[in-house]
């Protein structure tokens, strides 16, 4: 059992309004969008919650703040009015004696970072980033950025985005950490019957909705859509089902019945830096459903995610490379199966909370979190 130590820091995860909701739940879903807190306090380490509403970074912002965010596209796309929020409501008081905060959103890791610089915030910061400069980021972008992240760490959760912020922002050392999802929650069922449709859930903005509904045709299996994100109109094959984790529209148990019994999942995507659908795709391959997933700049591990043996790559925004994935996996039940087993093989030695929580460990016992944020030599 890990137990804190000199060298292992007190945890705060600061998490957007509703965590602490969802962790009171009975029956508790699955734990990824913890990002290994329930794992780590599982081994004994001293860790806690704080929300954005207990430090003064929630929406609605006052006025002030809201005003000051105004001002963002010309500061870099900075969260100016969060970081005003959370000076000038206080919320800095909330972080003493913390320990290492662990900022979940680029949002309120660059809004302490402010903080950090203006000397308001003692605790070390450590962002989980996850997109945080765009493909081509501006002059202003990178000097702003690359200023303020010098006063926090940064750790990605994907290799794709650790190598590129590496190059844009070379005097940051830059760490990985890979994602993981509950492998106890999101598995394969032999007793339900599979059924005849193919899924595609999603409500981030990167999800290419237009793409996967030109390439459907009337002549593929009925296509269900997962979203609270608008769809074009497509063939009558396809029905749109609206639903959003934060508000649990669908019960977690309910959305983990559609992977299971799904012919395979397809996630399409416009190309980015950001690891964007990951989660559904681990999910899915988790319950042992082969999935198609657009070839992103963001894709987390490009040597561990295996075309055709655990995955189904696409180039995004191509109809036809779609349609002929789409083709294949309806038409080869024996490549979806296997792709789909070797899907759950990777969660299981690659990409599950536990090991994401023990990436966490090594990362704060290593680098001596409770000091200050090191610069890369």
């Amino acid at each position: 059992m890990i137990t804190a130590n000199r060298n292992f820091p007190k945890l705060t995860y600061l998490f957007r309004s509703g965590r602490r909701e969802r962790l009171a739940e009975p029956g508790q879903g699955p734990t990824e969008f913890f990002y290994g807190y329930q794992q780590l306090l599982a081994l004994g380490v001293d860790v806690s919650i704080l929300e954005d509403c207990d430090v003064g970074m929630a929406p609605p912002l006052p006025a002030l703040s809201w005003l000051a965010n105004k001002l963002s596209p010309f500061l870099g796309g900075l969260p100016v009015g969060m970081a005003l929020s959370l000076l000038t409501k206080h919320g800095c008081r909330k972080l003493d004696g913390a320990g290492c905060v662990v900022a979940t959103t680029n949002g309120m890791g660059m809004a302490l970072a402010i903080a950090k610089a203006l000397g308001r915030v003692d605790a070390p910061i450590l962002l989980l980033a996850m997109g945080l400069l765009p493909m081509k980021p501006t002059p202003m972008q990178l000097r702003l950025v690359g200023a303020l992240v010098q006063h926090i760490h940064i750790a990605c959760i994907s290799r794709s985005e650790q190598a590129f912020l590496q190059r844009l922002l070379p005097n940051k050392l830059i760490h990985y950490i890979p994602f993981g999802v509950d492998q106890h929650y999101w598995i394969p069922t032999e007793s339900a019957p599979q059924g005849d449709y193919v899924l595609a859930i999603g409500n981030d903005l990167n999800r290419d909705w237009r793409t996967l509904v030109s390439a459907w045709s009337s002549d593929l299996p009925p296509l269900k859509i997962v979203t609270s994100l608008p769809v074009p109109v497509g063939p009558g094959n396809i029905e749109v089902v609206r639903g959003d984790w934060r508000t649990s529209v669908i019960p977690d148990a309910e959305i983990r019945a559609l992977y299971q019994n799904a012919r395979f999942v397809v996630v399409p995507l416009i190309d980015t830096i950001q690891p964007a659908g990951q989660s559904v795709c681990l999910q899915a391959m988790a319950c042992g459903r082969a999935v198609i997933l657009s070839d992103i700049m963001g894709l987390w591990d490009s040597e561990l995610m295996r075309h055709h043996k655990n995955i189904w790559l696409v180039r995004p925004r191509s109809k036809i490379a779609l349609q002929n994935a789409l083709r294949q996996l309806t038409n080869d039940t024996k490549l979806c199966a296997d792709i789909g087993n070797e899907g759950r093989k990777l969660v299981e030695r690659h990409f599950n909370a536990e090991l994401m929580a023990a990436a966490l460990t090594r990362l704060f016992s290593e680098n001596n979190f409770c000091k200050r944020a090191k610069l890369h030599s």
